[in-house]
């Protein structure tokens, strides 16, 4: 297993990257070195409790990125192609404690030669996350577990307005992740409004409370971490995150 502090992805807005992550070129063919591969041999436990101990990698992209479409070129040392991954599980998480499934992807096996190009991933679609874990399921027979490279397309995905550090006061958001609606309970909602922006900043909804309790429906949105900002009729401020899950 690795768990990455240093992110390897390229894309078309890879200079939109903090300087704390690299980048690696790898417009086509790739390798058959087996310096130039990921490889785990010993099982671990795995950072998501839902999943039992195995061969997983852990990204930390040290902020929130959208996740567009992706490229992997799969194990592909010579005689040694049968380590590479098969099939894996893909969850993803905004503050590496709370995680979603994505999805499971399946990898064709590498040739082991230096033409090798790789093979298209799946389009996450504009996913925000911090963290991206990759866990193996299954390989095409081998001793050990392994893939070459991941690339992925990326845009900042980061709510740029200001967050309250300290909260003005105090309201109830639950459940938080949500999947179709997510419920404020506000003790003095008088004059409040509450506001609801996307990941990138973008203001999505407005509420007007008229009770203890505001329902806020999020059918159409997609997953990511949105950001809930509460004022009173005082005009203080108070915000939470809010992990939308699909």
């Amino acid at each position: 297993m690795k768990n990455l502090q240093v992110l390897i992805l390229i894309g078309f807005s890879i200079l939109a990257l903090p300087s704390e992550l690299s980048a690696q070129f790898c417009e086509g063919a790739h390798s058959s070195s087996l310096d130039d591969s990921w490889l785990s041999c010993v099982e671990t436990q795995n950072p998501n409790p839902d999943r039992s101990e195995g061969h997983w990698i852990l990204y930390d992209f040290g902020d929130y990125y959208e996740l567009n479409q992706s490229h992997f070129w799969n194990y592909n040392v010579m005689d040694e192609t049968d380590r590479g991954v098969a099939t894996m599980i893909v969850d993803w998480s905004i503050d590496g404690t709370t995680w979603s499934w994505w999805g499971d992807i399946n990898l064709e096996q590498a040739p082991g030669s230096n033409s090798y190009i790789g093979e298209a991933g799946p389009d996450f679609d504009g996913l925000v996350v911090r963290y991206l874990l990759l866990s193996v399921a299954s390989n095409h027979g081998g001793n050990c577990y392994g893939f070459s490279e991941l690339r992925l397309d990326v845009n900042p995905g980061v709510v740029n307005i200001d967050e309250i550090s300290v909260a003005s006061f105090n309201f109830g958001l639950h459940p938080n992740p949500a999947t179709n609606h997510a419920t404020i309970q506000i003790e003095s909602f008088s004059d409040t409004r509450v506001n609801l922006f996307s990941p990138v900043g973008t203001l999505v909804a407005t509420y007007h409370p008229n009770s203890e309790t505001t329902r806020l429906d999020l059918r159409n949105l997609a997953s990511g971490a949105y950001l809930v900002e509460v004022i009173n009729g005082s005009g203080e401020i108070s915000t939470q995150r809010l992990n939308v899950i699909r």
